[in-house]
């Protein structure tokens, strides 16, 4: 779909072309490719793509760097090229300075904003994505390059060189791209190329895969820390990421987006991302390239969670936009007679016919250079926006509540509330110390102000949400949220925060002591963690490795109260409220140490005064010596069902693994294998369809909570796995599922169990991904540690209703009336009551713990990983 003569002209554009001032022709992508980007059933990888951009950056002179913002997870360099005319990238230091200055407002004049937003440049961050089966992105970077460093001199971008610093990155998932990439290059048939691929069979990000977008203001990911690092380094102005693949016949999707928005997106950033939107259709529209689409029902802005959404909290412009097709292989595309009518939000409707990667590609290109157009153009506006948005943020929090959150030292697991803290403080936000009694509040507790330009962050994700009620007409069923509904970070985590709902008087401010410094234009921009002591872990005490949060001055100034011993006695005490328990217990088997269980505590004997000293200080770990003895507990050989390429399973491994959990992973074959018992005690199954039977459908829990439901598919082996499953746990064995597995097991094992919500219609029943609260029966080992009333997230399992001959426990339950909801959406709160959330179901010797929720979501809820961790060391 050729008809484009700019488009044809690109395509051409194959031959070296020399550029005064330069020290050399730029070489073509196809020159170290071997092939034009967007060819069909050829993909570039990550190796040739930073290989390529350093040919260019060695011919392109002083108009091009290339610049490394940090280590994957892998170990590859994050690469990206500051690209600009060789005046700006002469005086990027001060340009930077300018851009930092003007993102921290505070104590900066008008005028003098306003003289430095006419002075300085647009910081532009363009990526190649970093969904990497999403190719069109990272195959699109290339020749974006190539384009804009072969007409550099030419008048149409002249003006890009002249106003912007482009921040260009082959991709923001380095290892993916790598991994997608080899996978397609090495499975293609040469001789039959359109033949289906076989899947790749492992995340394309460690741990979290598509979930990688996903992980903005929990930032667990290293991947996550390099990318906010790098912002906070250089403050760029707009920041844009590249998707793929929307609803056919749609060829592109662009903002505005679909309602609802984030409640606390500031007004201008969010007005500049629907303008720039507008742009980039108006851009496409103009090349001949049809199908551009606004809105939709899908890509809602809501949850705060998006990397390329996150930052518009921060006051930068921020967005991302999703292209048709995600295959380097050609489809055909069909559309109606309907569907090629113009709408309001769909002005240039596709016709239909052929399509390719580069047709894709050749959108993604016009998509950029229409951005890069308009910051060019508008440059001095979004400089001068950015000051504004963070002024209006300070003026916000100085004249309406909150104007402040309190988060006392004082909290069931301390270092819960430093972890959140940190993170924050990572983000940007400043967290001072009270160094006397005020705000209600003992001296050392934290104060975070609202009157500070990146405060909406604060209050998106320290406020309850309350997900509006968005439907078509009054009688249409809920608009479902794009992605979770609530996310509410103290009640996720466990940690105790108040909201202050007056204003800091000049005697409270006397009281608090900034933690870290202010924020310093000057500062020099470094990678997060090329360096050798990236290797040793920087605070030991949080879930963080390596250098963690402690790449920022404000966040390494955020730590728990000292590790303490109280009492007398051989025994050391460690209550399961506190998360580090577990790091300890895993470190005491490690050293051969006995651990009892007694009275809702571990205790760990055999260790010496000074060792116990050091290992509660290790961990910030509140802890009583004590001379009671209670019931031993063996190191637990655990497994975890092996779902390769299930996000749910891999945010479980995350949280295993940062607590020092050794496991295996169990694969379908190993469970049709039997004789589980040998090998394990416990066996965990995540949120997976078919739960450990295979076949991967969904379970019918899933249709009451989301409308997502059906029953688990039939797979090869079924009845051997189920054989097997039974004996592992008549033989003593510990079997634990999360969400949806539950279903699955209880219809397998014929467990006394009904789902309270199968076969409910979402227009009766639904919550999103919403904070749910239960109560907790805490006299239950599985619950120990746990508080009375918790805060889990509920993604459309199975609500458990015990049928005649149950002869388990109650592990937590819905209350007999009212609302369970804490964070997002709640229709139809009366089937939950008096329901169960999770059960302990003796079987034979062993036990089925069914968990009706997600207790490690995305690597959220902190105040649910202690279930997890009970439930793994039951079986010993």
């Amino acid at each position: 779909m050729r008809v484009l003569a700019r488009v044809l002209i690109l395509s051409l554009l194959v031959v070296p072309v020399a550029l005064r001032g330069q020290s050399g022709p730029i070489p073509t992508p196809a020159s170290v490719f071997g092939f034009e980007p967007g060819a069909d059933f050829k993909l570039a990888t990550y190796d040739q793509a930073v290989s390529y951009f350093q040919k260019v950056a060695a011919s392109a002179g002083d108009r091009m760097k290339m610049v490394q913002a940090g280590k994957t997870t892998q170990g590859r360099t994050y690469w990206f090229a500051l690209i600009s005319s060789k005046e700006n990238l002469a005086k990027v230091d001060h340009y930077r300075e300018i851009a930092r200055r003007l993102a921290h407002p505070e104590g900066l004049s008008d005028a003098d904003a306003r003289a430095l937003a006419r002075e300085g440049k647009a910081f532009v961050h363009i990526d190649g994505g970093l969904h990497a089966t999403e190719i069109a992105g990272s195959q699109q970077t290339p020749l974006l390059l190539y384009d804009l460093m072969s007409k550099a001199d030419q008048p149409e971008m002249k003006e890009i060189f002249d106003n912007v610093i482009f921040m260009l990155w082959p991709t923001i998932n380095p290892d993916g791209m790598q991994m997608v990439t080899d996978w397609f290059m090495q499975h293609v048939d040469p001789a039959n190329p359109r033949a289906q691929q076989p899947q790749m069979p492992y995340l394309y990000q460690e741990y979290v895969g598509h979930d990688n977008n996903r992980d903005a203001y929990m930032l667990n990911m290293i991947e996550s820390r390099v990318m906010e690092h790098t912002w906070r380094d250089w403050e760029p102005n707009l920041v844009y990421v590249l998707h793929q693949a929307p609803p056919n016949p749609y060829r592109i999707w662009l903002p505005p987006f679909a309602e609802p928005i984030a409640l606390h997106a500031p007004p201008i950033p969010s007005g500049e991302v629907n303008m720039i939107g507008m742009a980039i259709a108006q851009g496409l529209a103009q090349h001949n390239q049809p199908g551009a689409v606004h809105m939709l029902d899908t890509y809602d802005a809501w949850y705060p969670g998006y990397i390329d959404y996150n930052p518009i909290f921060k006051n930068i412009p921020s967005f991302w936009t999703e292209t048709a097709g995600a295959s380097a292989i050609p489809s055909n595309v069909n559309a109606s007679e309907a569907q090629k009518q113009p709408k309001a939000l769909y002005t240039d409707p596709y016709p239909g016919g052929e399509w390719h990667l580069r047709n894709a590609v050749e959108y993604d290109e016009t998509a950029a250079l229409s951005v890069l157009g308009y910051a060019a153009k508008y440059k001095e506006s979004l400089l001068y926006g950015r000051y504004q948005a963070g002024v209006a943020q300070i003026a916000q929090g100085r004249s309406a509540a909150p104007y402040a959150y309190v988060v006392p030292q004082a909290q069931r697991d301390p270092v819960a509330a430093v972890e959140l803290l940190r993170r924050l403080a990572f983000a940007g936000l400043r967290v001072y110390q009270l160094t006397a009694d005020a705000l209600d509040a003992p001296a050392g507790a934290w104060v975070i102000p609202t009157d500070q330009e990146f405060a909406a962050l604060a209050r998106e994700v320290l406020d309850p949400q309350a997900y509006p009620d968005v439907r078509a007409t009054p009688a249409a069923p809920l608009n479902q949220p794009y992605d979770a509904a609530g996310w509410t970070m103290p009640l996720s985590m466990g940690v105790t925060v108040t909201a202050v709902q007056q204003p800091l008087s000049p005697d409270v401010r006397s009281k608090m002591k900034l933690l870290g410094p202010l924020p310093d234009p000057k500062a020099k921009p470094a990678p997060y963690n090329l360096a050798a002591s990236a290797a040793t872990d920087a605070a030991p005490f949080d879930s963080a490795p390596g250098i963690g949060f402690d790449a920022s001055p404000n966040a390494a100034a955020i730590v728990p109260p000292a590790g303490k011993i109280t009492g007398a006695g051989a025994a050391l005490a460690l209550d399961p409220a506190q998360n580090n328990t577990f790091r300890a217990l895993n470190r005491a088997w490690k050293a051969g140490l006995d651990v009892q269980y007694a009275s809702g505590k571990y205790l760990i004997t055999g260790l010496s005064a000074t060792d116990q000293d050091e290992l509660v200080k290790t961990f910030a770990l509140q802890a009583e010596r004590v001379n009671a003895a209670g019931t031993s507990v063996k190191k637990p050989r655990l497994g975890v069902f092996n779902a390769p390429t299930s996000m749910d399973e891999g945010w479980t491994r995350w949280v295993l693994d940062q607590y020092g959990f050794e496991y295996a992973r169990v694969s379908a074959d190993d469970i049709q294998a039997g004789h589980l018992r040998d090998k394990l005690d416990v066996l965990i199954v995540t949120d997976e369809g078919g739960g450990p039977f295979g076949g991967g459908g969904r379970g019918g829990g899933r249709g009451g909570g989301g409308g997502r439901g059906g029953a688990p598919t039939a797979a090869p082996g079924t009845e051997d796995r189920v054989k097997a499953i039974d004996d592992f746990v008549r033989a003593g064995g510990t079997l634990v599922c999360f969400n949806r597995s539950s279903t699955s097991v209880i219809d397998q094992l014929h467990l006394p169990v009904a789902n309270a919500v199968a076969g409910i219609n979402r227009t009766q029943f639904f919550t999103g991904i919403s904070l749910l609260n239960v109560q907790v029966d805490r006299s239950q080992r599985v619950m120990s540690g746990m508080p009375e009333t918790a805060a889990v997230f509920y993604d459309g399992g199975p609500v458990f209703d015990p049928q005649p001959g149950f002869n388990g426990a109650v592990l937590a339950k819905y209350a007999d009336a009212g609302s369970p909801l804490a964070s997002g959406y709640m229709l139809g709160e009366n089937y939950l009551h008096g329901k169960a959330a999770a059960l302990d179901i003796p079987l034979g010797d062993g036990h089925v713990v069914l968990l009706g929720f997600r207790p490690q979501w995305r690597g959220q809820p902190f105040g649910t990983f202690r279930v997890i961790f009970n439930a793994a060391i039951y079986g010993r």
